[in-house]
């Protein structure tokens, strides 16, 4: 099957919320604009089970300083404060674009002021009855979820159904913006120094996809392992592995993200719907029956789970919340149809009953979703020219090693998006195009369909799972060592110097599975050396043998970028002064939320 290939200015790579915004901007900015999705533009990605949006707006009363203070101390000051400024002034903007995009919001009860459930000792409120299209300068319903000693100044909106990115498809496909499906891209191609194309492939034809364009806008996604996690499971760093062989550096990869998951069901419970319709708070207990969080705040529960593990005290467990169920079928049945997925009707159907029993729950590590990525500029320029990134391919640095707070990733996505999208619309309008020659098309061919040529050899099945069984266990990549890191890099090395290579994949959607593990094996060994090199703990990056944050040595960014030989170089940037806070501060004031590090 001969190559298809197409022409555009600018090609989005991503079929998410990040992807639409860069996508429409783009395309009301004059460019020409395609959209490739290795799924379905609209229904994949991470975004598309978001429920939750940060959304700051002065005339709403909000303080600016409190906000920024909040993400600069739970970033641990190493977070990009400069993109934080940006996403709570331009939030509200995207906000707005996505109404009239016609995504519906939960909206506020007539009559009611200030924040919802702030009178709840756990920051959780009742949900609004109401679902539309807030009118310009309207408040939507909004409330602060799970206030803590840090956690407190934020608030977040509610989007008013799951399926909302297929508005945006409408919206994009209305302004003349071609959508490609089921097309993985593998590769991107320069010419002189800076993007000219990519390629890629269909996954139910085989078809080879070549596009000859001005710019390319990575918003395909973190990078994670297909963890025990529903809305990640695409999320394979597709777009950051891409932009590292291109040359283009990354950004806090070191830092990973670890979810609490119910054993018996593949499906993450981060607040349960008991919780957030303000009856009262989960609970959590040891093996030993102690609920061993307490009124920890936030910050570093993703580490005391695994630590509580670590001491021995397991297995952990989500208590009951002993309500009658059928004082809120309404409410709850609301929770499912919009939540991040329907993970109530999931524990329902293997016969967990939330409300009354008692289920065990783990720390699953996932990848790196929201911390790292390609490096970017506030115009979301990577170091490659004619390379932009967006929502979770992007390394802005905006949160730190920390989720700053509920719904930041999806104003995140919003923000860069759009100025992705902008940017690179006045990139292209500057540069002339390119054509590639018959010759460079067939070696495009080669690469994107070798592995299916080679027709034996170890299974992308096999592959996948040597990289979980390295990488998922608590003690590699949440409870972290220096000796533990090295033995998980020595076998992430030894799969991609021997078992890739002799790699195959038996059909066109096998073909996708192992550019996928090729993408995860570029991935884990930047997120693992980058690990090895950060030696201190900070936020959710725990390293055992490091259990303090180190001021002296560590307020710093590390960069990997793919030498001239080939070979990852590693280096670092300093967090600017201005933005360290206070170093005259004792450690305990400054960093008021501890590990604890205590054994019995």
């Amino acid at each position: 099957m001969a190559a298809q290939c197409f022409k555009t200015d600018v090609l989005v790579v991503g079929g998410g919320l990040a992807g639409f915004h860069a996508a429409i901007t783009a395309r009301e900015a004059g460019a020409k604009v395609i959209m490739v999705e290795k799924n379905y533009s609209g229904t994949s990605g991470h975004s598309t089970f978001a429920r939750d949006m940060m959304l700051f707006h002065e005339e709403w009363g909000d303080c600016l300083q409190d906000w920024r203070d909040q993400f600069i101390h739970i970033g641990e000051y190493i977070n990009d404060q400069e993109w934080v400024d940006i996403l709570l002034k331009e939030g509200y903007d995207r906000f707005r674009d996505m109404v009239n995009w016609g995504m519906p919001f939960y909206l506020r009860e007539p009559g009611t002021t200030g924040f919802p459930g702030d009178d709840h000792p756990y920051g959780n409120a009742v949900m609004s009855d109401e679902i539309g299209f807030p009118k310009p300068e309207e408040e939507p319903f909004r409330y602060r979820h799970q206030r803590t000693k840090y956690r407190k100044s934020t608030a977040i909106i509610k989007f008013g159904k799951r399926e909302k990115l297929m508005d945006a498809r409408k919206k994009a496909l209305s302004i003349g913006i071609e959508i490609i499906d089921h097309v993985m891209m593998t590769e991107l191609i320069k010419r002189d120094g800076r993007i000219a194309g990519a390629m890629g492939f269909n996954t139910r034809d085989g078809g080879v996809y070549v596009f000859e364009c001005g710019a390319v806008v990575m918003a395909c996604g973190s990078l994670t392992f297909k963890p025990a996690y529903f809305s990640v499971q695409c999320n394979t760093g597709d777009g950051v592995a891409m932009g590292y062989r291109a040359g283009a550096e990354l950004t806090g990869m070191e830092f990973g993200t670890g979810m609490w998951v119910c054993k018996d069901v593949d499906s993450v419970t981060i607040d349960g719907p008991v919780a957030e319709l303000g009856l009262t708070e989960d609970c959590f207990t040891n093996g030993k029956g102690e609920e061993f969080l307490d009124d920890t705040a936030h910050l570093p529960t993703n580490i005391h789970w695994p630590l509580e593990v670590h001491k021995g005290k397991g297995p952990l467990f989500h208590e009951p919340y002993n309500y009658d169920r059928s004082n809120f079928e309404d409410a709850l049945k609301k929770y499912d149809e919009t939540a991040e997925g329907p993970w109530l009707t999931m524990m329902d159907r293997a016969g967990i009953d939330i409300f009354h029993d008692r289920f065990e729950q783990y720390m699953s590590f996932i990848g790196n979703i929201w911390p790292g990525g390609l490096k970017i500029n506030t115009k979301c320029e990577t170091s490659v020219p004619g390379l932009y990134a967006a929502g979770d391919s992007a390394g802005s640095n905006f949160t730190g090693p920390t989720y700053g707070t509920l719904g930041s990733g999806m104003c995140h996505a919003a923000v860069t998006g759009h100025r992705a999208g902008k940017f690179a619309a006045e990139y292209v309008g500057e540069r002339d195009s390119v054509t590639f020659t018959q010759a460079e098309i067939r070696e495009f061919e080669q690469a994107v369909m070798g592995a299916l040529e080679r027709g034996y050899g170890f299974t992308t099945e096999h592959v996948l799972t040597r990289i979980q069984q390295t990488l998922f266990p608590y003690e590699v990549r949440i409870i972290m060592k220096e000796d533990r890191l090295k033995a998980a890099l020595t076998m992430i090395e030894f799969f991609r110097d021997h078992l890739l290579p002799k790699t195959y994949a038996s059909d066109f959607r096998d073909l996708r599975n192992y550019h996928e593990v090729r993408n995860m094996i570029v991935g884990a060994e930047v997120m693992l050396k980058t690990a090895i090199m950060r030696q201190e703990s900070r936020g959710w990056f725990f390293r055992e043998d490091y259990p303090r944050r180190d001021d002296e040595n560590w307020l710093k960014w590390i960069i990997a970028q793919k030498g001239q030989d080939g070979e990852m170089t590693l280096s670092t940037q300093d967090i600017p002064m201005e933005w360290r806070g206070d170093l005259s501060l004792p450690y305990e004031e400054r960093y008021m939320l501890q590990y604890r590090l205590e054994e019995e």
